[in-house]
């Protein structure tokens, strides 16, 4: 048995033998290597038992174990290295931020702790934090975490219809909020959203205010409360609550492919565990690291990382209340020279936004401080790899091409650490201690073959997974354990695996295209048209076809400075590119210019709106909470006419 020291080994993700080797021992003795992980974490009771398996996903994990989240992320730290900056605050401004040690976070949080107990909030209550990425956003859900009170974490920029159907959902009837957010040059009206909120969900929310824009708001003194008044004469000590390992920590919605938005629900002991464990290996979260994730706590890139996952490995984290194209294209690298980070994680669309302009965007910065480069919610094209890997990291920097999903509270697979994988563009590397994904045909056999597509299943729980869907008993199996006829998490993603051992994805399982019996990676055709001149961006999907059965769809964004001229020309030579670069059975039918593509607000295209669209269903696209710029889909339709 390899002894508990050498399961802990600092640097086992980045050395092909010591990986392989520990790899192996946890699929064999996937308890024993999660009972060495334990003392990672300080617990109240110890676990005897690792876990309690159960079907379709009620495996429970530590379930003897007391643990608060609070205490691991914040007390612990402020008692060993209380002057160590936990987090680096960084405005919009680039001379306006905030460095905040671990004893002063401590005290916030026990600040705000305390004002909620004011406020009689209870073990009983959910309590919705619909914040932007300021320090009271970190100090309500570490409180409410400290407390052992349940929270959804709502992402700022979401419309109040979006706001009301989650807290809807979960019966919450508290709301923490400002009274507005700074987003770039304008002010957006928080409190004034969920003061429509309100309305929509039809009952009495009390909401807490942090003013932090000062802007004139309407007042219920019945139910509005203003925090710096509530919170100024609350003492700066607060107990720790006693919670269960398996307790609910909090819910983040997401709506995936499907129309309303899911509550994934996750326990504390084991995504507190398993957040800290992968941000330590895949973004080098030790020591006097210093770790940006770019990702809005409102997402669980950013809520496991950002939050959790670095505050509990005791390094500083940085928070951004900005967008990377203001007030320069370079703000994301002069912020990285200032704080000197060394780790840094970001989403695809701002990679490419600020790609539009790299000479500006790099010149007058360093970046010299840089270790790891990450990215996160969707698969990085190439252009934007490259550019990302030479350009901003000078080729010296690994890429950690993250794959994720919220309901799994981590990152189950990423490249090794090491340069030799880091380099191939395009996989999401490895799989992580005790994870075993596993590929099937549509017969339901499982997939030995490298290089052979097929739908990804995990084939044991891990710590990080959702507890439950919130409010739907039956949803788990339902969603995720249906799919196969093994008791086996159902991850709706296509993928195959290399030689080599590395994962990589082709797309969503309801993405695959079936053209006349030919299964086709709408990934892999973007990726031919993206490599245009002429192209910004570009998404692919499949619509009904007399002839094919399906025909393959090409939504276009053109970049700003091609001529009229060129636009004339640009359909036949994408139609010739893809025809010569993969085959003419890919080359796509139907090649439709627009402005934009419907987004969510982490970034991520909204395909099944796109579906709709090309299938001439605009009837209804259900849930369009999430999407950041509805605007587009009329502009679409009108392009379509």
């Amino acid at each position: 048995m390899i002894d508990e020291e050498f399961l802990k080994h600092k640097y086992a993700w980045r050395n092909e033998d010591i990986y392989k080797e520990i790899y192996d021992f946890s699929i064999k003795n996937p308890e024993e290597y999660w009972r060495a992980q334990i003392d990672r974490l300080s617990w109240k009771k110890k676990p005897e038992i690792i876990l309690e398996s159960g079907k379709y996903g009620s495996t429970k994990w530590f379930p003897d174990g007391k643990i608060n989240a609070c205490y691991n992320c914040v007390d612990r730290h402020a008692e060993e290295t209380p002057d160590k900056i936990a987090i680096i605050w960084q405005g919009g401004d680039i001379d306006k931020y905030e460095y905040i040690t671990f004893k002063r976070l401590q005290e916030e949080v026990c600040r705000f702790a305390n004002t909620l107990k004011k406020l009689k909030l209870t073990r009983k209550d959910y309590a919705t934090i619909y914040m932007p990425m300021v320090p009271e956003g970190v100090y309500s859900c570490l409180a409410c975490a400290r407390l052992g009170i349940p929270y959804t974490a709502v992402f700022a920029g979401f419309s109040p219809s979006a706001v009301a159907l989650r807290m809807n959902d979960c019966n919450s009837s508290f709301i923490i909020t400002c009274d507005g957010n700074l987003r770039g040059e304008k002010i957006i009206p928080l409190k004034k959203n969920i003061d429509e909120a309100r309305k929509i969900c039809g009952r009495e929310i009390r909401s807490l205010i942090v003013k932090r824009q000062h802007i004139e708001t309407d007042w219920d003194d019945s139910l509005d409360f203003d925090y710096y008044k509530e919170s100024a004469d609350v003492p700066v000590e607060c107990e720790i609550a006693d919670t269960d390992s398996g307790s609910e920590l909090f819910i983040l919605y997401t709506s995936g492919s499907a129309g309303k938005p899911k509550g994934i629900t996750m326990g504390t002991g084991g995504f507190l565990l398993f957040s800290g464990i992968t941000g330590k290996y895949f973004f080098n979260q030790f020591g006097d690291e210093i770790f940006w994730g770019s990702g809005d706590i409102g997402w669980m890139g950013g809520h496991a990382y950002a939050l959790y996952s670095a505050l509990c490995n005791g390094v500083t984290s940085v928070f951004f209340e900005g967008i990377p194209t203001h007030p320069r294209n370079s703000i994301f690298w002069e912020i990285i020279d200032k704080h000197k980070v060394t780790s840094f994680n970001t989403a695809p669309t701002a990679l490419r936004a600020m790609m539009k302009n790299s000479k500006e965007t790099l010149a007058k910065t360093s970046r010299d401080s840089l270790k790891y480069l990450g990215v996160f919610g969707e698969i990085l094209n190439k252009d934007a790899w490259h550019w990302y890997f030479n350009e901003v990291g000078k080729g010296r920097c690994p890429i950690v091409n993250m794959w994720g999903q919220t309901e799994l509270g981590g990152v189950p697979t990423a490249p090794l650490s090491c340069l030799k994988d880091m380099r191939t563009y395009g996989h999401i590397g490895r799989q992580f201690f005790t994870c075993e994904l596993i590929l099937k045909d549509e017969a339901d056999n499982r997939i030995t073959t490298p290089e052979t597509v097929g739908s990804m299943f995990i084939k044991h729980s891990l710590p990080g997974m959702l507890i439950k869907i919130f409010g739907d008993e039956d949803a788990m199996r339902k969603t995720y354990y249906s799919q196969s006829k093994e008791d086996i998490y159902y991850t709706g993603d296509e993928a195959y695996f290399d030689f080599d051992g590395n994962f990589w994805v082709t797309g969503r399982g309801d993405d695959v295209l079936n053209v006349s019996g030919h299964r086709i990676s709408p990934i892999e055709i973007e990726e031919v048209i993206a490599g245009s001149d002429a192209v910004a961006e570009v998404s692919v999907v499949g619509f009904p076809h007399k002839l094919k059965g399906e025909g393959i769809y090409a939504f276009v964004v053109l970049k700003k400075n091609v001529t009229d001229e060129q636009r004339k020309e640009v359909k036949e030579l994408i139609s010739n590119r893809v025809r010569t670069i993969i085959s003419p059975i890919t080359k796509p039918d139907v090649i439709l210019i627009v402005n934009d593509l419907p987004k969510t607000r982490s970034g991520k295209i909204m395909r099944r709106i796109l579906r709709k669209i090309a299938a001439k269903d605009i009837q209804n696209f259900e849930d369009l909470t999430t999407i950041s710029n509805p605007e587009c889909i009329e502009d679409i339709i009108k392009a379509i006419k």
